[in-house]
């Protein structure tokens, strides 16, 4: 299985439900409070009312496993071939630090927070996460099976 890598123009990545894209300004006002997360991952609360995860600590590559409900982000490795493979045998024994809360009305976009939701499709490449509507906590674990390869995963823990 290959996958397909996310890249940011030097920030964050953001995770937005689908239905609240139009509520996510990009630079034109929400990018700098995306910024200010230091942590791996964090949530902002929308104009609506709706949530969006940030990215946060280091504009990392980044791909999706949908099928596990994991989000893997890049941090060193020699070689692309297999990543899939050491990340799935890594997801079982994984270490894993319960993260932020997220509330979604399903599925969720994840794109460059530089760009506004209304961008993405046209101007902002974006990848897709199908998850039900519900509460979903934000785990984070490394994998890292040898001493030149590391990857973080945040995974998606259905609470409702």
């Amino acid at each position: 299985m290959s996958l397909t890598w996310m890249e940011t123009g030097g920030g964050p990545l953001i995770v937005v439900p689908r239905t609240e894209l139009s509520h996510w300004s990009g630079t034109e006002g929400d990018y700098d409070r995306a910024c200010e997360v230091m942590d791996l991952v964090g949530v902002l609360e929308l104009p609506d009312g709706g949530e969006a995860l940030i990215l946060g600590d280091e504009p990392l590559s980044t791909a999706c496993l949908p099928a596990h409900r994991v989000l893997v982000r890049w941090c060193y490795a020699e070689s692309e071939v297999g990543v899939a493979d050491i990340i799935l045998a890594g997801l079982p024994t994984a270490e894993w630090d319960e993260g932020p809360v997220l509330r979604t009305t399903g599925e969720l976009v994840i794109f460059d927070a530089a760009y506004s939701g209304t961008e993405v499709g046209t101007l902002a490449d974006s990848a897709v996460l199908e998850l039900g509507a519900g509460r979903y906590r934000v785990d984070s674990a490394s994998i890292e099976p040898e001493q030149l390869t590391s990857f973080r995963v945040h995974r998606f823990v259905e609470l409702d």
